[in-house]
């Protein structure tokens, strides 16, 4: 067990904030209030997929990163993971969350959030080098 966990100790945040990802999805459509006047416009939904996978992103590779200590490995992995995790999100909350409808709209804006994690990610890298 203590092995296992110095393996994925850097991970924890990620893994939180994945699971929290998971309950956010799975909360039932007629739970979630809509949007009205000028939020209709800017569509909150996809504000919100960004604010979820950009620190999923941030944290994956930073958990990478300081385990391994490659920055240009931290953030592929982290694109990798990030990606896959974002469609499968979205065709969990399409096949099996009732009351949830998951589209191809926000699984692109869940991956722009992936992008921007990563981006943010690799400037604060960059500038701390």
């Amino acid at each position: 067990m203590g092995a296992f966990f110095m393996k994925i100790k850097h991970q924890i945040p990620a893994i939180l904030w994945g699971i929290l990802i998971l309950v956010i999805i799975g909360i039932p459509g007629n739970y979630i209030p809509k949007p009205h006047g000028f939020l209709e416009l800017i569509s909150p939904d996809k504000i919100i997929h960004l604010f979820m996978f950009a620190p999923f992103s941030f944290l994956i590779s930073r958990g990478i990163w300081k385990q391994s200590q490659k920055l240009k490995s931290a953030i592929w992995i982290s694109f990798f993971f990030g990606i896959i995790y974002a469609f499968s999100t979205e065709l969990l909350q399409f096949f099996v969350i009732s009351g949830r409808n998951g589209n191809i709209y926000d699984a692109i804006a869940d991956s722009l959030g992936v992008l921007i994690g990563l981006y943010l990610f690799f400037k604060i890298q960059k500038t701390s080098v």
